[in-house]
């Protein structure tokens, strides 16, 4: 498992860069993060561009993947995270804390890719759902590291202790094995041998399962498909809908648009709580809960914690757009319930860390045939890096035109039909091997 953390710890620097958002935002407005003017529509854009970046470095990054390795292909997408790292940290204008988030995008959008291909291909079936839940986790812990060190770090000091993670990254990187799956494809079975020798342990029966990789992709490799001759199978028409479905839902119940701006929602909620406070209890809580996911996903089944996740989810949203229509019509009313936006977003963040958050990346890795796991896999995370940049786009504007009550019920009527798709359209991968999740979408 130690191959598996060194791979996931990219989701840590994604966590990092991802909550940078939340602190200086407001470093931003105060004046104090650089020395030229940055208005509040230049840093709001600067942290949006970031979900531009994601979708032109997520599509590409399977097919990368495939051609290049998995292990090349992360250190090439820590790269452009390195060069962000270096336009924001030694801005001249607004421009450069552009380009720079669009860098960070674009290498963090190739690692939501590569990460779960890799953990899906080397896991076994019976942790897998553990290993997927961990790549959760450290995007949380990575964001929780952002809000806490922003909140008495200066902007140069937290660039440097964000910055530090992909260092520790790239090392991790060099010390993994290549996947076996890709070793395969590329004929390199003594290749394989040595990767899988390194990842099993010394009593496993190596030969055995990767015979059973081997025939898995000998059976898919016969012929050759074009990109529209593998979307004429309804199979991975199925599975592309499953694993585009569920990123699509995830970000539509307006999960980073709460975690770009939670320190805004807190400030016009009115709570006595500040919102420093209030954002590190919050990001406290979901790496605890996210730690929680990984324990049970592998127990109760991705399909159910999705199901109700969601629907918790959108009970929490109903309950924060009553207050703030409260706030506006009935003050009083609210005034009783200064602590109802807390307690609502809490329980938000736990429910969405313990089945909406982790579990589409474990799908992703575990639904797709090897024909479409590049394409398919790009296709997801870029669906889902859109609708990050939409989403945080739109929340100004919503705000304004809609204000908070009717933007958070919007986001709850998502959450409940994300759970009917759920319930609708994805299939429990509990415990099944890839091979067996393909024919059981073949059968149904």
């Amino acid at each position: 498992m130690d191959f598996d953390v060194a791979a996931s710890l990219g989701a840590f620097v994604i966590g990092t860069v991802l909550g940078w958002s939340s602190p200086t935002l407001t470093m931003f407005e105060k004046g104090t993060a650089v020395s030229f003017e940055v208005s509040a529509m230049a840093a709001a854009t600067a942290c949006s561009l970031f979900g531009v970046g994601a979708v032109i470095g997520a599509v590409p990054a399977g097919a990368v993947s495939s051609v290049f390795g998995r292990r090349v292909s992360l250190i090439v997408s820590e790269a452009h995270v390195v060069f962000g790292w270096l336009m924001i940290a030694f801005p001249k204008a607004a421009r450069m804390l552009y380009v720079g988030r669009i860098l960070q995008g674009v290498g963090c959008g190739a690692m939501c890719t590569i990460i779960p291909m890799y953990v899906g291909e080397i896991a076994e079936p019976e942790i897998r759902g553990f290993l997927g839940g961990l790549y959760q986790l450290f995007v949380v812990s990575g964001i929780l590291y952002s809000y806490v060190l922003g909140n008495f770090l200066n902007y140069n000091q937290l660039n440097l202790a964000c910055g530090v993670w992909m260092v520790i990254h790239i090392l991790g990187v060099l010390y993994i094995p290549e996947s076996p799956y890709f070793l395969i494809q590329e004929n390199k079975r003594v290749g394989a041998e040595e990767a899988m020798a390194r990842l099993r342990d010394p009593s496993h029966d190596c030969k055995s399962e990767l015979d059973e990789i081997q025939k898995f992709i000998e059976e898919e490799q016969k012929n050759s498909y074009t990109a529209r001759e593998v979307l004429e199978k309804d199979v991975n028409r199925r599975a592309l809908t499953i694993g585009i479905g569920c990123m699509f839902f995830q970000q539509m119940t307006g999960i980073n648009a709460i975690i770009f701006y939670m320190k805004h929602v807190f400030e016009i909620s009115g709570s006595d709580i500040s919102p420093e406070v209030c954002t590190t209890v919050v990001g406290t809580i979901q790496v605890a809960m996210t730690f929680a996911s990984m324990m049970i996903t592998d127990k109760f089944g991705r399909r159910s914690l999705m199901v109700y996740s969601m629907t918790l989810m959108g009970i929490c949203l109903l309950a924060l757009s009553y207050y703030f229509f409260s706030k506006k019509y009935n003050p009083h009313v609210a005034e009783t319930l200064d602590w109802l936006p807390l307690v609502a977003i809490v329980f938000y963040i736990s429910m969405f860390s313990i089945g909406c958050g982790p579990i589409p990346y474990i799908i992703i890795g575990e639904i797709f045939s090897s024909e479409l796991k590049s394409m398919g896999t790009g296709m997801s995370i870029a669906t889902n890096w859109i609708l990050v940049w939409l989403v945080t786009c739109l929340a100004e504007p919503m705000d304004k035109f809609i204000g908070p009550s009717g933007t958070f019920f919007v986001y709850s009527g998502f959450c409940f039909m994300g759970m009917l798709f759920v319930v609708n359209c994805v299939p429990e991968t509990k415990n099944r091997s890839l091979a067996m999740i393909q024919s059981d979408l073949e059968k149904n």
